[in-house]
């Protein structure tokens, strides 16, 4: 069997997001999905990565992994390796539907379900590329689903709206725009007070009954971040995430103190070194692994046994498009030390049945996958063509 064409779409609501669509002289076709900048990275697939594929085994996915690792851009979760992981998603689509299995089940995985937790975006979250609050997206209409107007104004409510939805967990990122003051380097004692309101609401309605989660997207400075660190020891977080750059890895040993909340961190990580370096030295409890940014399942396959070694979890991301959460939902089921799945319900009820086919199932707060092979969906919507190469 071998490749025949190459098709890239970027959705004309959705500028963010990439999709590829790898057709073989077998009639059998994979989807992949990656997401930002989503017309920058296909162009990269119609400069470099289509006409490479063109010819080749698709069966050979550990060769073709290592065929579009390029000189550059290797190691990051940049342009190339964006595009990377959307056909490595392609890949193991193909992969499945020709063994006639869902991929879970090609990673020695069965049936099950898996716990979720909400991130609370809305619809139109992160639309734009906008690095800051701006990119929010936040509906100025009342919109049931805009849960992070919600969690800024009364987070207490939403937590109960989620439980009585038999969600049991939820993540919220109240210190965002008080780090857009300084680009995070100190934090207020005002400020530091005020955002944790919303988490204080959330243990005063509910209490314990929902596991809380704070997002920290990375935006503060080692000092600032051991602020909040300590500011949180009494909130009994399940986690605190991407607290400091990714680059500050050493930093990670200060935020390790006695009665800190856990770390999850990883969704920007796309480096197996980077990722045992993390593990070795017990700077994370759980690895928030993105697929759709780290180099697919082949790349994010071998994070996981990383995990594994070391007694770590998994978590992976998504807020970013069906197919990521498709992808994730796959390791999540076929990996045993998977906590929990990431999940976004403004996504899941408004946009993503747009997108595809088939969704998994969600059901009392935990996830699930078909019998489908391969990813078991497809792409339904109407798409803006990129590029397309073919033989």
């Amino acid at each position: 069997m071998k490749i025949t064409t190459v098709e890239s779409f970027v959705h004309p609501d959705f500028p963010n997001i990439i999709y590829v669509k790898i057709g073989t002289d077998a009639g059998v076709y994979g989807i992949g999905e990656s997401y930002y900048f989503g017309r920058t990275v296909a162009t990269f697939i119609d400069e470099f990565i289509a006409p490479t594929l063109i010819g080749l085994d698709p069966a050979n996915i550990e060769n073709i992994s290592r065929k579009l690792t390029t000189y550059v851009g290797a190691l990051s979760s940049g342009v190339e390796m964006r595009a990377k992981s959307a056909v490595d998603i392609a890949l193991w689509d193909i992969k499945g539907k020709v063994e006639g299995k869902p991929i879970y089940q090609l990673l020695g995985g069965s049936s099950k379900e898996i716990p979720i937790y909400n991130t609370c975006a809305g619809r139109g979250y992160m639309r734009k590329s906008d690095q800051d609050s701006s990119a929010w997206g936040i509906s100025a209409d009342n919109d049931q689903y805009e849960d992070l107007q919600a969690f800024l104004s009364d987070a207490g409510a939403l937590a109960k709206t989620l439980l009585a939805e038999g969600i049991g967990g939820m993540k919220i990122w109240p210190f965002d725009i008080y780090a857009e003051k300084n680009d995070g380097a100190d934090i207020s004692e005002e400020d530091l007070k005020k955002g944790l309101v919303p988490l204080q609401k959330v243990r005063d309605a509910v209490g314990g009954k929902i596991s809380l989660k704070l997002e920290l997207h990375a935006l503060w400075s080692p000092l600032a971040a051991k602020k909040i660190f300590e500011a949180t020891k009494d909130l009994n977080l399940t986690w605190i995430e991407d607290p400091i750059y990714p680059d500050s890895l050493d930093d990670y040993a200060i935020l390790r103190s006695k009665g800190y909340a856990p770390i999850a961190h990883g969704e920007t990580v796309s480096s197996l070194t980077r990722v045992n370096a993390l593990l070795k030295n017990d700077y994370i409890d759980v690895l928030t692994l993105d697929l759709g940014w780290c180099g697919g399942f082949t790349q994010g396959i071998k994070f996981t046994e990383a995990t594994k070694k070391y007694g770590k979890s998994i978590a992976p991301h998504d807020c970013s498009g069906p197919i990521g959460l498709i992808a994730g939902t796959h390791l999540s089921t076929a990996s045993e030390n998977a906590v929990v799945q990431e999940t976004s319900r403004a996504s899941l009820r408004t946009w993503y049945p747009m997108i595809v086919s088939n969704l998994p199932t969600i059901t009392n707060g935990k996830i699930s996958l078909g019998q489908e092979s391969g990813l078991g969906t497809d792409l339904t919507s109407t798409f803006t063509s990129a590029a397309k190469f073919a033989n």
